[in-house]
């Protein structure tokens, strides 16, 4: 009578190694934990990522011109003549004049939100949207300003875009070597385990020796566990990372949308995390199978 008969259930095959502790809930959960690292990492760098391509797209796509001035009357009319310069040159495509209650709301971080006497001239601002022909080349306007306007200030932002650029690529690229960092580790955890498992069934090895395995057959089943063991720990990894975005973007996402990322459920980022558990069951059995095979060299 076979098991199956005698029991009523189908016998389940047992692994020619025997589960060791390092191979088992405890080695799953350190893989869950860096696979969770992992994941808020590159969800980082893609988040700065998207945050830099819009505030470029916003910047590049923009000049500013400021009109300072003593007199009310004086700032308003050379603003008037700049709007309308700006909107007979080609290359300009939406020209916009924020008003005094626009201006006060850009200064309100400094000067704070109870507004400016209305004694205080401030400096008018119009906002021109250009095309990429007339950004490449914009000193025959800023020669009309000077005629138009001789106080007139045109910004174009490149100063402060390139600056943002920079700083927000070093974030970037710190957060992907975080990523890689911890990917790293995960592999030493495997190469560590391995070695710990091959050690601890050093006795079965030999026998599965004896009887005619080789040593590829051997680093195969235990390049299928540690396998499994990756896939397992980044999936859950990768989802408690999923958790904590949805948890962030419904508390706000912990950014104020102008100068820092807002963070989002938004799903075309959160389908990018599937890649951390793809990227460690690869490291997992690369890494399991290449230590095996060192290893049993020695044996």
């Amino acid at each position: 009578m076979s098991d199956t008969q005698r029991t009523g259930r189908p016998v389940r095959p047992t692994p020619l190694l025997p589960e060791a502790g390092a191979a088992g809930a405890p080695l799953t959960i350190v893989v869950a934990i860096l696979a969770f690292m992992a994941s808020l990492a590159l969800i980082g760098n893609l988040v700065v990522d998207r945050a830099v391509e819009d505030w470029t797209s916003e910047l590049t796509g923009t000049v500013t011109v400021q009109i300072p001035g003593e007199e009310p009357a004086a700032i308003d009319q050379k603003a008037e003549a700049v709007v309308g310069l700006l909107e007979q040159t080609d290359g300009v495509i939406g020209v916009t004049r924020l008003d005094r209650a626009e201006t006060e709301a850009l200064l309100s971080p400094w000067f704070g939100a109870g507004g400016l006497p209305d004694d205080i001239p401030v400096p008018a601002l119009v906002s021109a949207e250009v095309t990429a022909a007339l950004r490449s080349d914009l000193k025959p306007l800023r020669a009309q300003l000077t005629t138009t306007a001789p106080d007139a200030v045109l910004d174009d932002h490149g100063t402060f875009n390139d600056r943002l650029v920079a700083a927000a690529t070093r974030l970037a690229s710190l957060a992907f070597l975080v990523f890689a960092m911890v990917i790293g580790a995960a592999a030493a955890v495997i190469i560590f385990a391995a070695r710990a498992g091959l050690a601890a069934n050093r006795s079965i090895i030999e026998v599965l020796h004896l009887v005619g395995a080789t040593d590829g057959f051997v680093a195969h089943q235990v390049q299928r566990r540690y396998f499994s063991l990756g896939l397992r720990g980044g999936v859950a990894g990768a989802v408690v990372a999923a958790l904590v975005l949805f948890f962030a973007a419904s508390f706000g996402g912990g950014g104020d949308g102008v100068f820092l990322p807002r963070l989002g459920a938004d799903p075309a980022l959160i389908a990018w995390l599937a890649i951390v558990p793809l990227i460690l069951c690869a490291v997992a059995a690369v890494s399991a199978r290449v230590t095996v095979l060192r290893t049993l060299r020695s044996f």
